[in-house]
Parts: C-alpha cells; sequence; structure tokens
C-alpha cells in the first residue's frame, strides 16, 4: 500500500513537473542570485523588479525602462527601512558626481518630477478651461 502510494505521488509529481518545462526559478538555471528591488516615481514601468545581487542604482533604474522625460535625475531617492540616501545621478552622467550607489536587497528607488514641471501641468489646464468658457460663451451668445 505504501508503495502504490509513493508511485502514484511520484506520477503525479512528474505530470506536474513535465508542465512546467520553459519556465525558470530564478537564479536556479543562470547561478545567479537576484533581490527585489522597487522603483517608483517618474520612470517608464514602475514596480518591483529583479535584479542581481550587487547592482547599482543604473542597473535598477535600467530593470524599470528607464527615466520618464520628466525625471529630475538631480534628486533621485533610495529607501531602506531605516535609511534614505539621496544621490546626483545627473552629475554622475555628467562625469562629476559620486560613485553610482549599490543596491541591497528590498531597496525602494524613487525619481521625482523635475520642479518645473507642474508650471507646464497647470498652464495647460488653465488653457483648457479658458477653451470651455468660451466654447459656452459662444454656446450662449446664439
Amino acid at each position: 500500500m505504501k508503495i502504490a502510494s509513493s508511485l502514484l505521488i511520484l506520477v503525479v509529481f512528474m505530470a506536474f513537473a513535465s508542465g512546467l518545462q520553459g519556465y525558470t526559478v530564478p537564479g536556479v538555471e543562470t547561478d545567479e542570485i537576484l533581490m527585489s528591488i522597487h522603483v517608483w516615481g517618474e520612470i517608464r514601468n514602475p514596480g518591483t523588479y529583479l535584479v542581481p545581487v550587487g547592482s547599482d542604482l543604473i542597473v535598477g533604474i535600467s530593470a524599470a525602462g528607464g527615466p520618464t522625460q520628466h525625471a529630475s535625475l538631480g534628486d533621485v531617492s533610495i529607501v531602506y527601512e531605516d535609511l534614505e540616501i539621496e544621490y546626483d545621478l545627473h552629475n554622475f552622467l555628467d562625469a562629476e558626481g559620486d560613485p553610482v550607489p549599490e543596491l541591497l536587497p528590498g531597496a525602494t528607488i524613487f525619481i521625482r518630477t523635475r520642479s518645473y514641471e507642474w508650471w507646464k501641468e497647470a498652464i495647460d489646464f488653465t488653457y483648457k478651461i479658458v477653451v470651455a468658457v468660451n466654447l459656452i460663451w459662444i454656446l450662449i451668445d446664439r
């Protein structure tokens, strides 16, 4: 009876395992250990990503698709449970800044919006209001 149940478990396991072909378990097939990081703010694809242990800030930002056109690269935060690091990636890219910090597991990268971007949005919103009011005025005046 024990042999039959063990054999049944083995057959079920083999059937299940054969259905998993094509899937990989991170770190097993590549011998690369991955860590989880979070990337938020002005980034193309915000979210949680697995990157190799020892990756730096640029690898983390690249994993999320890179910064948007509104990103302030001079104001990047790397946040851990008890620590927040402010980094000026813009200076590094101009070959003037400090070395790019290495990320630790669980890091949260936050890229802020450039400070003048909200002015553009405010002007655009105001323009749309003026157009709507003008349209209503034209329609009522008839």
